[in-house]
């Protein structure tokens, strides 16, 4: 029974003495008041999504400004200034608020640039002062190679929709000639994927190793592998349909059977299958397409601010001055 209680005494002091250091870690990490999300309006990575929450209003006679910085820290790029609304509840104005900005082909300084080509980082700053209240920096090495792989996604994306294309032509066709002259240029259109799919995924690992403390980033690198193979599976079966089942059928009502399931295919490897019958397509095994892996893909690129200022830019050593003792004159 004595040991007992001193296990027990043993416990409640490790306790004690482990929980201040625990609430320490905790308020070290500071709270996330809203995303950025990059998305695509008129062209590729083009358009910004700032949405906040629980901030205070802009002091009077000012207002935040949302800008995006080069990680060299010399470009910026203004997308634009935005109030906080607050809510009223039972009839009183609330002290915090929302804060919603949308930056694409509307905006002022919009040009239809890939804004992932120059950009890595963003800042919310109180104007006129120009004081920055929000930031966020993601590793400009990680952001260049999300920008390469959502480029190589893209040029994944117009393979597949070429090789639908011809797949459909060929449910359009009634006799074998032009059933196969179709369905060769289906198999044609998807030669690349297995290459562009091991360098999507280079790219994606190398922006998780970039960033090993984003787990944006590295979660994303997880889901873009999931897709790809997802991708690599359904084109592989649409290769072996059409040269088992196809291009070697003399029955074109035979054939045809073969064309829907490799319409299904393309469209699966494409768009995604909602394999559990949920009404929605994850980006999970045996579901996501190429349209989820480019959502995740751009998803890594996401912002997540935090009340403060951006880092020092990268490439730039912070200078430490060290005072240095001046002699007393020796009277």
């Amino acid at each position: 029974m004595f040991r007992t209680k001193t296990l027990v005494i043993l416990a409640l002091m490790l306790f004690t003495l482990v929980t201040p250091v625990l609430a320490t870690h905790a308020d070290d990490e500071a709270e996330s008041v809203g995303t950025a999300s990059v998305q695509d309006d008129q062209a590729t990575n083009d358009s910004v999504i700032i949405s906040l929450t629980g901030i205070s209003p802009a002091g009077a006679g000012s207002s935040y400004l949302a800008s995006l910085v080069s990680a060299d820290g010399e470009t910026i790029l203004e997308l634009g200034t935005a109030s906080v609304s607050l809510p009223v509840v039972h009839g009183v104005v609330q002290g915090t608020g929302t804060m919603d900005l949308v930056f694409g082909s509307g905006s002022a300084n919009y040009d239809g640039a890939n804004l992932l080509a120059s950009f890595s980082r963003i800042k919310i700053t109180e104007e006129p002062a120009g004081t920055s209240i929000y930031s966020d920096a993601l590793p400009g090495d990680a952001v260049d190679e999300i920008k390469e792989m959502l480029d190589d996604i893209a040029s994944l994306n117009s393979a597949l929709d070429t090789a639908i294309t011809s797949a459909q032509s060929a449910q359009a066709e009634s006799d074998t000639d032009g059933i196969n002259s179709h369905i060769n240029a289906v198999v044609a259109a998807i030669a690349g994927v297995g290459s562009l799919s091991d360098s999507i995924n280079a790219h994606a690992v190398a922006a998780g190793g970039a960033a090993t403390d984003e787990s944006g980033i590295t979660d994303g690198v997880t889901g873009i592998a999931t897709m790809t193979s997802n991708i690599n599976g359904w084109t592989a079966a649409v290769k072996e349909t059409s040269e088992d089942d196809i291009l070697s059928q003399s029955s074109a009502a035979v054939a045809q059977i073969f064309v829907d399931k490799v319409v299904n295919d393309l469209s699966a490897a494409r768009n995604g299958w909602d394999a559990d019958n949920s009404g929605s397509v994850d980006a999970t095994a045996g579901e996501g397409g190429s349209a989820q892996a480019y959502s995740v893909g751009q998803g890594m690129a996401t912002f997540t601010l935090i009340a403060g200022d951006l880092p020092a830019p990268e490439g730039v050593t912070a200078v430490v001055v060290v005072p240095v003792a001046t002699p007393t004159p020796v009277v």
